[in-house]
């Protein structure tokens, strides 16, 4: 008996095509264009727009055909801020900084890392290093025309990990809105930590969530999609018979409440 090879017959796709999601509007000005495995957001007004995280090295194209695709010009751009020094935050950096002419900012204790390389053998390799305009430290404001964004200092996934935070209108009403820069704790774990990633401690991170947990937000956006449904609302958004899925203050809590849980296990 013969057994035919199926796997012969299966199409090979680059693994970044497997990634790629059309760019979308969440909620007031704030949209979607990263792709499927970390998070890219554009914040918009009209004098001028704020790009949070570049995603990988491979994923610029995508970024400024999503930013274009929802009717915006990449040179309007004037901030890109990037919440982490890991090679899927910060990979396209480079690429899009000419692109747009923005000034790069990243956590001030990330700078080196971003600027220089690292020796680290996962998380900052096959990227293209950049120079940083604005190193953003705690209490930093990022203003483009009636949007400003607050800088929290979070480490623990890296050391100069940032959050921001912001208002959001919609519907004629003000929400508090956030991205926790770096929510993973897969920085913690043994074989990454045998790997020599580039991350922050756990002490720091636990900080960091004593910090956060206090806070009251509405709508929160996620580094990763994963981190809050990012895909999943989205498909709840094109029914018009319920409420915006992105505000969602329950999800928050249950979300940091489970990071603390987890994170136990390393201290």
């Amino acid at each position: 008996m013969t057994i035919s090879n199926t796997n012969k017959r299966v199409r090979k796709y680059p693994l970044e095509l497997l990634w790629n999601s059309p760019a979308f509007r969440m909620i007031g000005d704030i949209y979607y264009v990263g792709d499927k495995y970390v998070s890219s957001h554009l914040i918009t007004s009209e004098k001028g727009h704020i790009l949070i995280d570049t995603c990988m090295p491979s994923t610029g194209p995508l970024i400024l055909k999503g930013v274009v695709d929802i009717g915006f010009n990449p040179k309007d751009i004037e901030y890109i801020l990037i919440t982490q020094a890991h090679i899927d935050h910060l990979g396209s950096t480079k690429l899009l900084a000419k692109e747009t002419g923005a000034k790069i900012c990243i956590g001030e204790a990330d700078r080196e890392a971003a600027e220089k390389g690292s020796t680290t053998k996962m998380g900052l390799m096959g990227y293209e290093t950049f120079k940083v305009d604005l190193p953003l430290v705690d209490g930093d404001k990022i203003i483009v025309g009636d949007k400003e964004l607050h800088v929290y200092h979070t480490p623990g996934h890296t050391p100069g990990c940032c959050s921001l935070g912001f208002h959001v209108i919609y519907q004629n009403r003000e929400y508090n809105g956030f991205i926790f820069g770096g929510a993973g704790l897969n920085v913690f774990e043994k074989e990454n930590l045998e790997r020599g990633i580039y991350g922050g401690t756990p002490q720091d991170f636990k900080q960091t969530l004593d910090r956060l947990e206090g806070l009251e937000i509405d709508v929160w956006l996620g580094s990763h999609p994963e981190d809050n449904g990012t895909f999943e609302k989205h498909k709840l958004l094109k029914r018009e018979d319920q409420p915006n899925p992105y505000i969602d203050l329950v999800g928050w809590k249950n979300f940091i409440r489970k990071i603390r849980q987890n994170l136990q296990q390393f201290l």
